[in-house]
């Protein structure tokens, strides 16, 4: 019987709510429907809580918005 995994990207789209831009952050830290943690910039690490349909943060009085990262799944097994 084959068990059925997702594995998640090593990068997400992150929004700056007040400017409109997205810039791509590397995930330090994932749980899916819990929490997110990205690096911004290579410097600026934002932690961002999932709110029922979007993981939501704030930093240096910014807000942050993002969809988390894209999940492909694979079969494990036979």
């Amino acid at each position: 019987m084959s068990n059925i995994k997702t594995r998640y990207s090593d990068q997400c789209s992150v929004k700056n709510v007040a400017s409109g831009k997205t810039a791509e952050a590397e995930i330090l830290s994932f749980n899916e429907g819990r929490n997110l943690t990205v690096v911004l910039n290579k410097s600026v690490k934002v932690l961002m809580n999932w709110n029922g349909r979007i993981y939501e943060g704030r930093m240096a009085g910014m807000d942050f918005t993002s969809e988390g990262p894209k999940g492909q799944q694979y079969s494990e097994g036979r």
